[in-house]
């Protein structure tokens, strides 16, 4: 009887973690300021919402701007933060691999595309 409720204690405390491991992030990063060819490829198609220039996930926009400045800085790089990074918000893959995202906001930018 013992052995019966803690193996229910267990699995309850699994399945509780398991769940509040799966919240899908509010706002992707979007960094091409670390590779001068993903910049090039990314101006030349008018297009930083790319699977290949995500930097990582955040729950809040502002978070995702203050990553992104902070990698900014952390380069050195003289990029206008515009042209470096996107943050956009509740992005998904299509049925046809395509990205798309809710909203979008360049570089430290706080309007909305």
């Amino acid at each position: 009887m013992t052995s019966t409720i803690s193996k229910l204690l267990l699995a309850a405390i699994g399945l509780s973690v398991a769940v509040g491991c799966t919240r899908t992030p509010e706002w992707t990063l979007f960094y091409v300021a670390d590779n001068p060819e993903h910049a090039e490829r990314a101006i030349a198609s008018a297009n930083m919402v790319q699977t290949d220039f995500i930097l990582g996930y955040f729950d809040t926009l502002e978070q995702c701007q203050a990553k992104g400045t902070g990698m900014l800085r952390l380069q050195g790089s003289s990029m206008p933060a515009a042209q470096a990074f996107v943050c956009a918000q509740q992005c998904q893959v299509d049925d046809n691999e395509q990205l798309h995202c809710q909203r979008q906001v360049l570089g430290g930018a706080m309007d909305a595309l």
